[in-house]
């Protein structure tokens, strides 16, 4: 009652209170998920006492509270606040029937949004008819609808002014943006299983749309696409995706890695925005695999804008990847493949090898990199190791939700960062100004905080490591594709890897409610695979991550450091066969190795007599 007048009447800390709220509400429902809230009160303020329902996690009576009161149609904004919420617990039938309990029609912005959530719960539910009509409405009313869209990394501004391939592109373009984005969504719900189709469809719209010719492009595209000498049936761009985080450049290394193995053809364009690039000297390394425009500098926001439309016939897509088979599979499961494949036949490290050509032998940066050095009171016959954790800092994220589960305590660390500088090394920590700082050690760096610190000399410290430490986390995979034997401690992911061959690693233990640890088989198969994504699905799911221990984190480093003095070490080899026996897929790690230590350690709980999936 307190909550619902302080809403109505709209007074000051009314939004604190009902967060103070929340922790009680959430207690309640655990003890008793059929705990009622709401009151006589809700005859009265019906709209009202249903959004604080929402906004407390009291979903179930919300849900009835609408459905028995039928407030669908009344209220747009209940109506997606609703969806949205059985949306994020993947509750899709019954969010898709309280879609298609409304009318839909272009009016305002909330009627659009309420149409765009329609689409995708259509297209969830295979109704392609549905989805398109839905879509229609959605962009009649909302021009943002019209955009290109592939990841939610590409990090789109706010407002978008549509061009004409946007329209050109009709039903086709509108299930390939639809279907990109309800299988990520779905995948952030803990629904993977339901994004390959979903991805897959996409990849059939864009096939689609080539079928029908190519597009008419401006008069600057086809000039640009000509002093490239890039035909249109031959372009294949590379959104902005590829580039907005240091991982993805990782994984722009594999895609072409993959095109040497004879996995694709075609001339790539990547089209960047500089201030999205997440390290603009790194996307250097690729200047001779692909060309490079930058919108803004390089070409204008308008050439640019209609290149990124193009992606829609000519993209190459960030979330699948159709293998010389025919199959799709999800992209990281390809890159997985590619990199096993490309181990086997003995290749080298294209990027490391760029690298060395354009930044080894460039004096100004060889002299801030042993300046710096000096600096720090090493000696030039002097080794160390870079080392990355995971924390909250660098999204801001609230623990307990979204990604906070990959994070890991810098404490955990310090037996492994003594154990390296007792043996002669030293540490150079990772990461952002805002993690929390390294205890003061000796021969242990805090680079983060140092004046150093530029884009430049994070992938300069990589590249001239004795071995990297990190995560599933986007520095691994620079680490990776500059050669680095690398160590990864708390690893927890629903992606297969792009690991190689000098990776050894630890998962986070995953346990649930009665103490027993999800095996390696549930890890990489249906239905935990997918629930590993989100920490909130987790806990919805009943299971915990755990962190990795000392002792674990201490083990696996010392087991790359031997493996860089080329004396590895490895799990006896009966055990190693029953872990490898355990994997959905061979190459689910890519080539890399799961911890000899920690492997003994958890052998008769994590590893299963036969695969089972739930």
């Amino acid at each position: 009652m307190i909550l619902l007048f302080s809403e109505i009447g709209q007074l000051r800390g009314r939004r604190l209170l009902e967060r103070a709220y929340q922790v009680h509400a959430a207690a309640l429902l655990a003890k008793n998920p059929d705990q009622q809230f709401s009151g006589q009160l809700r005859w009265y303020f019906p709209i009202e006492v249903a959004e604080l329902l929402l906004r407390i996690g009291a979903d179930r009576e919300a849900y009835d509270l609408i459905v028995q009161d039928g407030l669908v149609q009344y209220s747009p904004a209940l109506t997606n606040m609703m969806i949205r919420s059985l949306f994020e617990l993947g509750e899709f039938d019954k969010a898709h029937w309280l879609a298609s309990q409304r009318p839909l029609r272009a009016g305002s912005e909330a009627e659009c949004h309420l149409a765009f959530f329609k689409g995708l719960l259509d297209i969830i539910a295979g109704d392609e008819a549905g989805a398109i009509e839905s879509m229609s409405i959605a962009c009649r009313g909302f021009p943002g609808y019209l955009r290109p869209h592939q990841n939610m990394a590409s990090r789109p501004a706010l407002s978008y002014e549509p061009n004409p391939l946007d329209f050109a592109c009709g039903a086709a373009g509108r299930l390939h943006d639809l279907c990109n984005f309800a299988g990520q969504r779905v995948t952030h719900v803990g629904r993977g299983d339901l994004g390959i189709g979903l991805f897959t469809r996409a990849l059939a719209a864009q096939e689609d749309l080539r079928g029908q010719g190519s597009p008419a492009v401006s008069a600057e595209v086809s000039h640009l696409l000509g002093r490239l000498n890039i035909p249109l049936d031959q372009l294949r761009i590379l959104p902005e995706e590829w580039s907005t985080q240091i991982g993805h450049l990782g994984m722009l290394d594999i895609l072409f890695r993959m095109r040497e193995l004879g996995w694709w053809s075609g001339k790539p364009l990547m089209v960047v925005r500089l201030n999205l690039v997440a390290n603009k000297p790194f996307i250097r390394l690729f200047e001779r695999f692909a060309d490079i425009v930058v919108i803004g500098e390089t070409v204008s926001e308008a050439v640019g804008e209609e290149l990124l439309s193009l992606q829609r016939w000519y993209g190459m897509n960030f979330n699948v990847f159709r293998l010389p088979n025919g199959e799709v599979v999800p992209w990281q499961e390809a890159g997985a493949l590619a990199i096993t494949q490309w181990e086997l036949e003995g290749r080298g490290h294209p990027l490391r090898d760029e690298y060395d050509r354009i930044y080894g032998a460039k004096l100004q940066v060889q002299h801030d990199f042993w300046r710096m050095r000096k600096a720090w009171g090493m000696k030039p016959d002097d080794w160390y190791v870079c080392l990355h954790t995971r924390d909250a800092s660098h999204y801001s994220e609230t623990d307990g939700t979204g990604q906070t589960h990959r994070n890991s305590p810098i404490g955990t660390y310090l037996d492994a960062i003594r154990a390296i500088t007792s043996r002669g090394g030293w540490v150079i920590r990772l990461g952002g100004p805002n993690s929390p700082a390294l205890p003061c050690l000796e021969r242990a760096i805090d680079y983060p905080l140092s004046p150093f610190r530029s884009e430049l000399m994070d992938i300069c410290l990589i590249r001239n490591a004795r071995m990297f430490i990190g995560t599933t986390s986007g520095l691994t995979n620079a680490a990776i594709s500059l050669g680095i034997p690398t160590a990864l401690l708390n690893c927890i992911t629903t992606d297969q890897q792009l690991w190689n061959s000098d990776v050894r690693f630890a998962l986070k233990p995953v346990r649930l409610a009665n103490g027993t640890i999800l095996t390696q088989a549930q890890l990489t198969s249906s239905p935990w695979r997918w629930r590993l994504f989100d920490a909130g699905v987790l806990s919805r799911s009943g299971a915990q991550p755990q962190n990795n221990t000392s002792d674990e984190i201490q083990a696996v480093a010392e087991e790359v450091l031997d493996l860089a003095s080329r004396c590895p070490r490895s799990p006896e080899p009966q055990l190693l066969a029953r872990w490898k026996r355990q994997l959905s897929a061979s190459h689910y790690y890519g080539a890399g190795s799961i911890s000899a230590y920690y492997l003994a350690k958890y052998e008769n709980e994590f590893l299963a007599p036969d695969k089972v999936s739930n």
